[in-house]
């Protein structure tokens, strides 16, 4: 089957405006969250976040008329994805065929999108307090009062649509919105389009603006928010930190790649999804589902634990996820010290986007050779003794990693990758 690798990758985190600030911010131990800077949270419990510094829509995206017709998340999409594309060099490839209509109509776009957010329905407020609960003076000054094009505003794929629109991709097209495995789910779909011969190429894009109010106080009622920081596999781990951010990638068939010359940076070698089946909130604290998928994924890529040198994993600091998460590389690895790490310490959790966001994050470990370490574990908890996690830096013991990402319900997704493509 044609293999599928990497040509170009995007990036926009609360680390970064690009994929080299935030491997740089990464590497120095630096953290992109901070206090939230959005609204006022005097007297509020959970008062920090993850948030994309440079985030001047204007800025972001290059077409201004644009901006009237998306949301913030939206904007951080397409402005990975732009970076995506660019990297890639495939539209100066595209420049010189004397007919571009099959490349257009073989590229695809895919993306793991957040679905509705609560302030999308911000809008209504002034008018549903002006109308004191009278339901027919809402319905008749609904339309001077809100904007009419809210809808097209607040569609959950536009960033599928207008990043096809944009770069005029006319390929099979695919929008997942499953929370945390998203964005994960997306690259694994583009890449079994491309195994099997449907598409030469996709955009792979995963985006999150996960920073509202009611967002954070729903997250933090139930258990989930820490208040400082995202202390993964620490004792003293007391939950996550919401983010918000993009990663993009673009997706080639091997031959597709090398016939134009594209500069490669890395393979995706396999795929898989689980689920636990619980429940929407229940996780088993043994890990079974993310065994399950850690496993399936090596299977569909041919490889086996030993040839594995790293593990981005989920490390979302709740201290059940993490725990469930490191018995499950116990189980899988055995005493073998394959290095594990992860990235929300840094940039947050950015849930839809995780899945994009992290894979990148790995690529330009793997290409280094360097694990970073998780600057915020200073006690390692005790359910992760069995796993090789650290404050300090580590090296990869070989081109290849397991990308995890969990999301509700028990559903957990992991990715192959590879730096060497032989």
């Amino acid at each position: 089957m044609p293999r599928t690798v990497v040509t170009g990758f995007g990036l926009l985190t609360a680390a970064g405006a690009d994929a080299a600030s935030t491997w740089e911010s990464l590497v120095a131990g630096r953290s992109g969250i901070a206090p939230i800077t959005l609204w006022n949270t005097d007297g509020w419990t959970w008062r920090r976040a993850a948030e994309v510094k440079e985030s001047d829509p204007r800025k972001l995206v290059a077409d201004r008329k644009l901006l009237k017709l998306i949301s913030r998340a939206d904007v951080f999409g397409l402005n990975a994805a732009a970076q995506a594309v660019r990297h890639s060099g495939v539209l100066r490839h595209r420049e010189t065929l004397p007919d571009a209509t099959d490349f257009n109509e073989r590229t695809g776009v895919f993306a793991g999108a957040p679905g509705l957010k609560y302030v999308q329905q911000h809008d209504f407020f002034p008018l549903l307090s002006k109308s004191g609960g009278d339901r027919k003076k809402f319905g008749e000054e609904i339309f001077s009062e809100v904007h009419p094009m809210w809808l097209l505003q607040n569609l959950p794929n536009n960033v599928l649509a207008y990043a096809g629109i944009q770069f005029g991709f006319k390929g099979p097209n695919e929008n997942v919105t499953n929370h945390a495995i998203g964005s994960a789910q997306a690259i694994a779909e583009a890449h079994r389009m491309i195994q099997d011969g449907t598409l030469d190429r996709a955009l792979v894009v995963g985006y999150e603006s996960a920073v509202e109010p009611e967002g954070i106080s729903y997250y933090g009622a139930m258990g989930f928010l820490s208040r400082e920081e995202v202390r993964s596999f620490d004792e003293a781990a007391d939950g996550t930190i919401l983010g918000q951010g993009a990663g993009a990638l673009m997706l080639e068939s091997l031959e597709s790649a090398q016939a134009r010359g594209a500069t490669i940076h890395g393979e995706i070698l396999g795929a898989a999804t689980t689920s636990e089946a619980l429940g929407v909130f229940t996780l088993r604290p043994d890990g079974e589902g993310v065994a399950r998928a850690m496993v399936r994924a090596m299977e569909d890529a041919e490889v086996v634990p030993r040839d594995i040198g790293m593990i981005a994993a989920h490390a979302n600091g709740v201290p059940l996820s993490d725990g469930g998460e490191a018995s499950a590389v116990a189980a899988v690895f055995g005493d073998r010290p394959v290095p594990v790490t992860g990235f929300k310490w840094c940039v947050g959790h950015t849930l839809a986007a995780a899945g994009a966001v992290e894979s990148i994050l790995t690529l330009l470990s793997l290409r280094e050779g360097r694990v970073p370490g998780l600057a915020s574990l200073r006690h390692k908890s005790s359910l992760a003794r069995a796993i090789s996690v650290s404050a300090e830096e580590q090296k990869a013991l070989s081109p290849r990693a397991l990308v995890v990402t969990r999301g509700f319900a028990g559903l957990s997704s992991c990715l192959v990758l590879s730096h060497e493509v032989a």
